[in-house]
């Protein structure tokens, strides 16, 4: 803070107080302050504070690049408090786009952004997992909660393609992964939907663009910021199945059911009702034995950011750690250990130097060291784990000890042995403790290079830049497994005495043993190199803007010892407004791939688009209630290359194998055909159109509207038309280019954000998005006129699902009997099971009948709402976020009920019985066996709408005053607490399963409770 006088009145005093964004009501640093008529000055410091001599019934004159000038007259007061307005704020706000940077008003190409701030408040250890309900035309579906593997998958604007729907993640202009990023690294997340959007990246573009960008370093005062945060973590859904009566009970009735010998007694059953003997009639609740009540998750941070005095050098760098646990209990005194554990060390050091006026240069690195412990039992069993806690029959013991054995017994178990239950081969105690143990450990260099020269000596507005980068990752992981030996529980009725206890005992299962702990290991090792270079053009001459990029880019990915993945391309773009009413955009990629055969890897991928700022006309200036108006449409192709994870499929692929004669190869060897070639493969080709309409009020609304439409062409199949009969062994013929879809829908973003006072402000945001597509060719057969639906995919969304329609429960066999024949999977219906609909009227229930059941897996309605305040020194803010038409099957341990299944849970308590038929109770599950039946097809009632609304996150935070942190040498200190995933509601008829996941055989999504203190010095 500056003040210089030349004052010649006598009457003076020192005017200070605090220039504040008059909408954000955030301190406004290096606002100039003059008194009117003479040179005296003063600008505001970081905290927007400010001191100025001037005298009663002067004026002051308060300015700042991008608000309008506010003028305000000295009285009596020593103290004035201004708040400034944004002037045009869309025309100065900068956003990311392709490779640089741009005015949100010239942006004719559909985007969006969500900010550091928002990200943060969510305590995820997954920076994916952040962006859910915060982006409109973004779609995130968390497969898994598990530390250190909590995979998001991410769709923008929905499928339009059956092969890899992932989009392109670029952190600070390199393709790089997006789940290891630390969220205080990071300045702004943005989406690039459309064609025009994403043509510089072309035959990769189709699937959408999503760019990191992380924080630099710009304030001349250097800020310090210390951030700690503890979680408590639990699993807010679990299957819950029944204590250890009923479970006896319901095995009761579906052995009943299937005509056969009940094998709990009234007696084995009086027992377990009053737990009068725990010892030989155990009631485990395998949840409380195999789940922590909560695990604990703490996160370190420091970052310091600044420049030189001359703003020569810029800096920022931070450094992360985090430490998760798992929700899973293990055994304490085991010679190693196998819990779920993860370790995260993430930092970055992002410098920028200016060597003279023409040229800069900064390098960017960043990284992480990752350590994640897990049991051996995981390795491709994870959900078994989950599964087996469901499966586990209450009246079983934990393991098995030699006190319980009796003494007559043959088979004496030792002690300490896991046990299991009926069909349960891996119980999820013996995965956990008893099969070893995985130390996986990860690490991530990233390092980029880059030097932008200005040209402004040959022509103005010219510069050019060079990138150079690379990315190192290595994965290491010690493994120590073994085997674990089995027993189940049996009991044996009292000799001589049939009224006298039970008396339990252990056979062996299976032919499993214990064996010792085997050590191995193994490694695996990639690297990026990326270069490129861009030559950017940006003029304004009278009513003229013109900006232009050539940009070149190769790229080699090699990933352990397979052939180097590679990239090669060059795109343009050239951007035209006039006035700052008319805006003409073209870009275009002539991108190759290595996915294609020689002379066809290349392909040219332009897009066109434009946009009216209708709010900058003449006709808008005299009125106060639109601040911003535009329109704008774009239409372009880009492509996907990205075919499902197979390469060189214009190559035969074939082997040797073994053979029963002598060749030229050797003895029992001969070359086998796994596919033949395709030497026309090409890429993906996706057609977008898109119009935009964007309108701002003055009392702080913002409104987006966007519609889509996309046609994907080229998509590879496998040929289904070819018939058997020509001789070919169709399992060799390669894919083709043959598929069609189409993907249209709409977005709507809505914001509100306005100060009440100067104290209160209060701000929403509302997006929702709408995807569907369409199969338009899959070269399908058209199936036999006696099929109720002769296509099964054409004209059908991707991964829509066909089953049996469910018309009501068979009452008896007479009513079977009268139906059309039943016998589903070869399995005859019974009185309590499904009576599905003959749909096509021919007297039998098969294949034909199956119908279109459901939503697919990929949400139809994606949507997100934000809402929060902040007043004094308190904010809040909430996040609610919700799909809508999407399905997934019921299925799996705990949901049904029928071979191999050997648990229950409460609706099996409502199961069909004659009884409660004819009493007309609620019936929630068809009639209960031990064996294979109907019922557990694909149909209508285990095939869900899976719809939910999240309370996805909330956040409360107070910020001490200045007055009292000052004293101790601090210039902020904030602390809050927020948490995520803390309620769903949904339409499940089940409870226990999270509506997000689609199967219940994985490692549950986590609630979390976080609080934590931010610290700025």
């Amino acid at each position: 803070m500056c003040c210089y006088s030349s004052l010649g009145f006598s009457q003076i005093s020192t005017v200070t107080g605090t220039v504040r964004d008059s909408l954000e009501q955030t301190a406004l640093y290096n606002v100039t302050i003059m008194v009117s008529g003479t040179r005296t000055a003063a600008r505001t410091d970081l905290h927007g504070k400010f001191s100025i001599i001037a005298s009663p019934g002067s004026e002051l004159i308060f300015t700042h690049a991008g608000y309008r000038e506010k003028r305000v007259l000295v009285g009596n007061s020593s103290t004035i408090d201004v708040s400034m307005a944004n002037a045009k704020k869309e025309l100065d706000e900068v956003v990311v786009v392709a490779y640089a940077k741009q005015k949100k008003a010239t942006v004719t190409g559909a985007i969006a952004s969500v900010s550091t701030k928002e990200i943060k408040q969510s305590p995820a250890a997954n920076l994916a997992v952040s962006l859910a309900g915060r982006l409109p035309g973004l779609t995130t579906l968390q497969t898994s909660g598990e530390p250190g593997r909590d995979v998001t998958a991410l769709f923008i604007r929905g499928r339009a393609t059956i092969n890899s729907t992932n989009p392109i993640v670029l952190i600070d202009g390199v393709e790089r992964d997006l789940t290891y990023i630390d969220p205080n690294e990071v300045e702004s997340v943005t989406i690039l939907k459309d064609a025009s959007s994403t043509a510089l990246f072309g035959v990769r573009g189709a699937n959408g663009v999503i760019l990191v960008t992380t924080k630099r370093g710009a304030s001349e005062i250097p800020e310090m910021n210390f951030s700690y945060e503890a979680a408590a973590q639990n699993f807010p859904y679990f299957i819950k199945t029944v204590n250890a009566y009923d479970y006896a009970s319901l095995r009761n009735l579906a052995l009943s059911n299937d005509n056969l010998p009940q094998q709990f007694s009234q007696k084995t059953l009086d027992v377990y009702k009053t737990g009068a003997d725990p010892v030989n009639y155990p009631n485990t609740d395998w949840r409380k034995v195999i789940l922590k009540d909560f695990s604990m998750q703490q996160r370190y941070n420091l970052n310091i950011s600044g420049s030189t005095s001359n703003r020569a050098m810029r800096y920022f760098v931070n450094a992360t750690y985090l430490n998760q646990g798992g929700q899973f209990r293990v055994e304490k005194d085991l010679p190693y250990d196998p819990s779920f554990r993860l370790k995260r060390y993430s930092f970055r050091s992002n410098i920028d130097l200016k060597l003279n006026r023409r040229l800069d240069v900064y390098l960017n690195v960043g990284g992480y060291l990752e350590k994640q412990n897990m049991p051996m039992g995981i390795l491709n069993r994870v959900g078994d784990i989950t599964a087996t806690l469901a499966s586990m029959s209450p009246a079983v013991y934990i393991t098995s000890f030699m006190s319980r054995v009796p003494a007559n017994v043959p088979v004496l178990t030792p002690s300490g042995d896991v046990t299991t239950g009926p069909n349960v081969d891996w119980p999820a105690y013996g995965l956990l403790n008893r099969s070893g143990y995985i130390q996986q450990t990860r690490s991530n260099v990233l390092a980029t290079f880059g030097m932008r020269q200005d040209l402004g000596n040959i022509t103005e507005g010219l510069s050019a830049e060079a990138i150079m980068s690379f990315d190192t990752k290595s994965t290491n992981n010690l493994y120590g497994g073994r085997e674990f030996v089995r027993y189940m529980q049996a009991l044996t009725p009292s000799l001589g005495n049939p009224s006298g206890p039970d008396s339990v005992y252990f056979t062996q299962y299976g032919g499993w043993l214990n064996t010792p702990l085997t050590i191995g290991g193994s490694t695996d090792f990639s690297s990026l190199s990326n270069f490129q270079a861009r030559l950017n053009y940006s003029r304004a001459f009278n009513k003229h803007n013109v900006t232009g990029l050539v940009f070149y880019q190769q790229q080699q990915n090699i990933q352990g010892v397979q052939l180097p993945f590679n990239l090669r391309g060059v795109s343009g773009r050239v951007t035209y407004g006039y006035d700052n009413r008319f805006f003409a955009e073209f870009n275009a990629g002539y991108n190759g791939s290595e996915q294609f055969a020689k002379g066809k890897r290349f392909g040219f991928f332009p897009a066109v688009s434009g946009g009216w700022l209708i709010s900058n006309e003449s006709f808008m200036k005299n009125q106060n209630i639109i601040t911003h108006l535009k329109i704008r449409g774009s239409y372009g192709k880009v492509g996907n290359d990205q075919l499902g994870g197979r390469r060189f499929l214009y190559l035969d692929d074939i082997h040797i194998q073994g053979g029963g004669y002598s060749t030229s190869l050797g003895l029992g060897q001969q070359i086998a055909i796994n596919m033949l070639k395709n030497a026309n493969i090409s890429w993906e080709i996706a057609r977008k159109a898109d119009i935009g309409f964007e309108l701002g009020l003055a009392p702080g609304i913002d409104l987006v509207v966007d519609i889509y439409k996309e046609r994907r062409d080229n998509i590879l199949r496998n040929r289904s038309t070819i018939p058997a009969l020509n001789g070919f062994d169709l399992s060799v013929l390669p894919p083709v280019n043959i598929g069609v879809i189409e993907n249209k829908g709409y977005e709507v973003e809505l914001g509100y954000r306005k100060a009440v006072s100067r104290k209160l402000t209060v701000f929403g945001k509302l997006n929702f998005n709408y995807a569907k597509n369409k199969q338009i060719a899959a070269d399908e057969p058209l199936l036999s006129p006696n099929y109720a639906y002769r296509y099964r995919s054409t004209g059908y969304s991707l991964g829509q699902n066909f089953g049996y329609i469910v018309d009501r429960y068979f009452t008896d066999q007479s009513d079977i009997d009268r139906s059309p024949v039943q016998s589903v999977g070869g399995h005859a219906a019974r009185p309590g099971d499904f009576k599905y609909v003959d749909l096509n009227k021919d007297g039998i229930i098969d294949e034909r009948d199956k119908a279109p059941i459901g939503y697919t897996a990929v949400p139809e309605y994606t949507y997100g709402l934000a809402f929060g305040a902040s007043q004094k020194q308190w904010d809040i803010s909430v996040l609610f976020q919700g799909v809508a038409n999407v399905g997934r099957l019921l299925n799996g341990a705990g949901i049904w009920a029928g071979a191999g299944y050997t648990n229950y849970s409460d609706w099996h308590n409502y199961s069909w019985t004659p009884e409660r038929a004819a009493k007309g109770e609620v019936i929630r599950y068809p009639r209960l066996t031990t064996q294979v039946s109907p019922d557990e097809q694909t149909n209508n009632f285990f095939y869900v709408n899976s719809s939910y609304v999240r309370l996805r996150n909330i956040e409360i935070g107070y910020t001490f005053t200045r007055t009292l942190v000052n004293k101790i040498g601090v210039n902020k200190v904030r602390v809050y607490l927020n948490g995520q995933n803390l309620y769903t509601w949904d339409k499940l008829p089940f409870k226990g399963i999270d509506p997000e996941q689609l199967t219940s055989y994985t490692y549950p999504i986590q609630r979390i409770f976080n609080a934590g203190v931010n610290v700025t010095f």
